[in-house]
């Protein structure tokens, strides 16, 4: 039993010991003392507690949360709750996420007093620094929560201060409460699944591993046959990752010259193929850049895309749509398990989609296309200033507004005049064929008018590298997913998807059970076959690049309905 300097009545305790007072009680049942009760904190003064410095710098002591911690001991009994090693090893694993995800000063500095007081033979100070070290992780991971656009933005999250421990205290009082619910808590947040505990564990051996020597190419292509300049350099990091059979690689890596031929192309291209390049072999600007990050920002990177994943739906209520940007991707789960996946095609660098939470509420079959106003004015307009034919060749109508569709002949504006900023009129083209959204467009409540659609384009689905749309998500499998909304609507009396579409009219179908949207940014996992997973970071939210994407397309903001 933790307890120091006694003031009410215990109750009866098995082999306990007392904080404090360095007193230990081998009794069926301790007779009650009227004490003062109180942690001691001088028991973890063994280690030199510097972290506090970093994580709370304010807080004025060796722990950030000590009125906090003391309550929860109180209304544990003084027991031990650090016991389980499971326990443990789950604090120790969010401790080094956040150090390695560089997303927090101070981690790393705390891990390593907790394992120096861990390794003492009196483990009381370390288990009054779990305790404190778990609360400020949760104070932390609850900050990122509330303010995500931290995990595209380089930015860190600020050290807690006076007023952070002071709310997130009150907003937890919980933990005031009876031992059982903050234990499962404890539980609830530290027996992490497998897939987090093999993430994390593949991130500590990258960042541990020495750096490599390969350096990108800095201009054209390495073909098959050609020898690769730095082909000793190249064959290290492919082994590390295991794109070549560690027998290929001794034998190869006696060769003076590397080729792109034989296992050396086989291993590039297995490369490309788990990490969503296109898979010819080649080693080019794309390949070489994502073959030469350094261990330790892949390290970085796996641990930051932890905390990106665990943005948005769970899919367990409901059924839960995910878009990836960089993976040109989009899943459903639901109830834990994969319902549907497809291609998409996702916004240009130059015209990002924005990242956000949203729900379905509305599907649209034979919609019209309503045409934005950034395609208007960067598409629409040059090109009618280009080629006076420009909106028959795009099947496209000129109307008064939204509200008044009545058509505008093109005739009667002078193009060489207009400025794409003030032109009063829009633009849209009836549903059909040839229509940019095809049969069905997922409506969704957001800022940006970004949705999901179909499109008649299919051939762009063939290309690896998919940032072609102004914006908006086509998705290569719409009718699918049309099915699948449908389904999921349990209305037998409502005709079937083929069925609306045939009958070529725009029909616009409030849906009453919604889907969760989110619309992510993750660019490395480690997925069900424990393979890392990597992708090109094209919009700069990994890294700062020269052409930096606007702030707001990572706002994140939810709509969730």
């Amino acid at each position: 039993m933790f307890c120091a300097n006694k003031r009410k009545k215990m109750p009866s305790v098995n082999t306990a010991f007392l904080l404090g007072g360095f007193l230990y009680v081998n009794a069926i049942s301790a007779q009650p003392v009227n004490t003062d009760v109180r942690l001691d904190y001088s028991l973890i003064d063994s280690v030199d507690i510097y972290s506090s410095q970093q994580i709370c710098p304010d807080a004025g002591s060796s722990v950030c949360f000590s009125e906090l911690t003391e309550k929860i001991y109180v209304n544990n009994g003084f027991l031990p709750i650090w016991d389980d090693t499971a326990l443990r090893q789950g604090l120790y694993t969010k401790l080094s996420a956040l150090h390695l995800s560089g997303l927090f000063s101070g981690a790393n500095q705390r891990l390593s007093e907790l394992k120096r007081l861990e390794a003492r033979q009196d483990k009381r100070g370390f288990d009054i620094l779990a305790t404190d070290s778990y609360l400020a992780l949760k104070a932390i991971e609850q900050n990122i929560e509330n303010k995500p656009t931290i995990l595209f933005r380089h930015q860190t999250v600020q050290p807690l201060h006076k007023d952070d421990i002071s709310i997130f205290s009150t907003s937890y009082g919980y933990f005031e409460l009876e031992q059982t619910r903050f234990l499962n808590q404890v539980y609830a947040d530290l027996l992490l699944p497998s897939s987090t505990k093999t993430a994390i564990h593949l991130a500590e051996s990258f960042n541990d591993l020495a750096s490599h020597s390969y350096q990108p190419l800095k201009r054209g292509l390495i073909k098959q046959g050609q020898s690769i300049p730095d082909g000793h350099d190249l064959l290290d990091v492919l082994n590390t990752y295991g794109d070549i059979d560690i027998d290929d690689y001794l034998i190869v890596r006696e060769q003076q010259t590397i080729s792109n031929s034989g296992v050396v192309n086989q291993a590039i291209r297995r490369f490309q193929l788990r990490n969503g390049l296109e898979d010819d072999g080649i080693l080019g600007p794309s390949t070489s850049r994502q073959i030469a990050l350094p261990y330790q920002e892949v390290s970085r990177l796996i641990a930051l895309n932890h905390y990106r994943s665990q943005l948005g739906a769970t899919g367990d209520e409901r059924p839960s749509i995910r878009v990836n940007i960089p993976d040109y991707r989009m899943q459903i789960t639901h109830n834990q398990q994969v319902v549907f996946e497809s291609k998409v095609i996702v916004g240009q660098t130059t015209r990002p989609t924005n990242l956000f939470s949203s729900s379905m509420n509305i599907m649209v079959v034979n919609p019209r296309w309503n045409v934005p106003e950034t395609i208007k004015k960067k598409d629409v307009i040059p090109g009618m200033k280009a080629s006076s034919d420009y909106l028959q060749q795009k099947n496209l109508t000129m109307i008064r507004s939204w509200r008044d569709r009545t058509e505008i002949s093109p005739e009667m504006v002078e193009w060489s005049t207009v400025n794409p900023h003030t032109f009063p009129y829009e633009f849209m083209q009836r549903p059909g064929r040839g229509n940019a959204l095809g049969n069905v467009k997922f409506l969704m409540p957001n800022d940006y008018s970004v949705y999901l659609h179909d499109t008649p384009t299919r051939s762009l689905f063939n290309k690896a590298k998919r940032n072609l749309s102004s914006g908006c998500v086509r998705v290569e499998k719409a009718a699918e997913l049309a099915e699948y909304v449908l389904d999921y609507q349990q209305r037998p009396s409502w005709r079937n998807y083929q069925q609306l579409v045939s009958d070529r009219s725009t029909d616009t179908i409030t849906l009453p059970r919604k889907l969760d949207v989110d619309v992510t940014y993750v660019t490395a996992w480690v997925d069900e076959n424990n393979q890392l997973q990597l992708r090109e970071d094209i919009y700069g939210y990994d890294r700062p690049i020269k052409r930096p994407v606007k702030l707001k397309y990572s706002t994140v903001k939810n709509y969730r309905q």
